[in-house]
């Protein structure tokens, strides 16, 4: 028999604490073991998946047409704030919350609230978000609200072309208008973060460097994985510059001219 699942997004955000002593075991359990890995060291920042949907298909992550799970098979916010909130009693101290996209999760916002409790009572050091930024402009000024202080954004490139074609359905306006949502609302350190695919562009070296609409982040770029058929997948966004860059060294000797000519932009400037 399927079990009941409670409607999404409709609840308060206090509705999803637990009550009595099953509340009292996972928010005050500050004082049993922490969780170690195989190596004997702490445990204590975990990501979590809420939703394996996005409202992206970026061609190096995600067929166009996808097959999501079945609403049965993923976590009620509910259950996510009780696993949360089991894995922070025992000793994790920063949590990202992921997807996906968590913003397309339906009642995202009351998972966030929820779990902000943590950083009222000091068990939890740091709630943090990664996003594509597509819903950014509408939920930024909550986000802080709730105590997230940090936020990820991804972005392969600052090439409206290119992005459509990267993402197949992302508006890279959008995106540009959840960052500055987000800088509007005071949310003091928002990183972007850049695949390899963005990172190899012609063009834009120096571009993908340099901040989104004059503004500061910090910049991480990540380097993409051949997954055998990738190469196919990247061709109409430059597979051209894959093939010749697609190498840890390539992307050390990439990585430092990028942040090469930002200095010289600087100094300059």
């Amino acid at each position: 028999m399927p079990r009941q699942r409670a409607p999404m997004g409709r609840a308060e955000a206090n509705s999803m604490t637990m009550n009595g002593a099953e509340a009292r075991k996972l928010d005050g359990a500050a004082g049993r073991p922490s969780l170690v890995d195989p190596f004997g060291r702490g445990i204590s920042y975990l990501r979590v998946s809420v939703t394996d949907r996005c409202d992206f298909r970026c061609v190096y992550c995600m067929a166009e047409n996808m097959a999501f799970l079945p609403k049965a098979d993923v976590l009620t916010l509910e259950e996510l704030d009780r696993l949360c909130s089991a894995f922070i009693a025992r000793g994790v101290r920063k949590l990202r919350l992921t997807g996906g996209e968590p913003l397309v999760r339906r009642g995202i916002m009351t998972l966030v609230n929820s779990l902000s409790r943590h950083l009222h009572t000091g068990a939890l050091d740091e709630l943090t978000l990664t996003t594509n930024g597509s819903q950014l402009a509408k939920y930024a000024q909550e986000i802080k609200a709730a105590g997230v202080r940090r936020i990820n954004v991804s972005l392969d490139t600052l090439d409206p072309e290119k992005f459509r074609a990267i993402t197949r359905w992302g508006s890279l306006d959008q995106v540009m208008a959840g960052i500055d949502a987000a800088l509007a609302a005071g949310l003091p350190s928002i990183s972007t973060t850049r695949g390899a695919l963005g990172e190899v562009v012609e063009g834009e070296r120096t571009a993908l460097a340099v901040e989104p609409n004059g503004k500061e982040f910090a910049v991480a770029m990540l380097r993409l994985i051949n997954d055998g058929g990738l190469r196919t997948k990247l061709s109409k966004a430059g597979r051209g510059e894959v093939e010749q860059r697609f190498s840890a060294g390539r992307m050390v000797e990439n990585t430092i001219r990028v942040y090469e000519d930002v200095l010289q932009k600087t100094t300059k400037d």
